[in-house]
């Protein structure tokens, strides 16, 4: 049962690529999470309700990467390049200063070629760490909280599930956290689809795209950067759940153990 005198925590999640090695169609698979408070998801969708009927005149739009960047879709009416960069602006700082934190597992598809995964190993570890990461955020300030993914199928889906029965069971045995605390931690776990139009969701793709730009240009991967590129992974460090320094470890041990931007194998 939740405790109502802790603050509650949601963890949406959105993969992006595919997660079969073999299939070079994308280059990195990515899994990441948007960590909002239950408080601040009414102030989100409120305001990213008021950008959307500001360009569209309705607030069912959909915010993702590979639209807003190609300027296809709904998102066609931005070639005007005053309203795309008047749109950009505005959608730089809804994303700025709202409170969320994002964490991301990337798998380098190259490398897990090479390590013989495959697609099952894929989704068993980005999802496995993901879950272990967002405990961990939830745990060291005794907060609680519950993780919501856009469906994709029963055989992904099915992973989500199997980590949250794992920590359910088994807990975090090598921190010495166990079941109970996890139990009492992690609340439920939700699949929507996307007529549910959760702005979070979005938040989560958006950023996922960042990340893959970000790990591109660790690796010196050449990659088109326009307006909207330039922006969102100008953001991507700001909003990233932030691991504490050395000096204030003491106080934050838990967060010792969370790698934001962590890269398989």
């Amino acid at each position: 049962m939740q405790n109502n005198k802790r603050e509650y925590y949601k963890l949406f999640i959105d993969e992006s690529g595919t997660a079969n090695p073999k299939d070079s169609m994308s280059e990195v698979y990515i899994l990441s999470g948007c960590s909002v408070s239950k408080v601040e998801c009414i102030n989100i969708k409120n305001w990213a309700d008021q950008i959307k009927f500001k360009y569209w005149g309705r607030t069912n739009i959909i915010f993702h990467s590979r639209e807003i960047s190609r300027r296809e879709g709904d998102f066609s009416i931005l070639k005007n390049e005053e309203k795309y960069n008047e749109f950009i602006q505005d959608l730089a700082k809804f994303l700025e200063l709202s409170e969320f934190r994002t964490l991301y597992i990337i798998v380098d598809k190259q490398r897990a070629r090479q390590a013989g995964w495959n697609d099952k190993k894929i989704y068993k570890d980005t999802t496995i760490y993901l879950v272990k990461n967002f405990l961990l955020t939830l745990l060291n300030d005794n907060l609680c909280g519950e993780m919501i993914i856009e469906s994709a199928s029963a055989e992904k889906d099915k992973y989500l599930l199997d980590a949250f029965a794992y920590f359910l069971g088994a807990g975090i045995s090598e921190l010495k956290i166990n079941q109970h605390t996890i139990q009492d931690t992690i609340t439920s776990v939700s699949f929507v689809t996307k007529k549910n139009n959760d702005i979070e969701e979005q938040i989560a793709d958006l950023f996922g795209y960042a990340a893959k730009i970000s790990y591109f240009k660790q690796k010196r991967v050449p990659f088109k950067e326009g307006l909207y590129e330039k922006m969102i992974t100008n953001l991507l460090d700001k909003k990233m759940f932030v691991v504490p320094n050395n000096h204030n470890l003491s106080k934050n041990k838990l967060l010792s153990y969370v790698n934001p931007f962590l890269v398989l194998p």
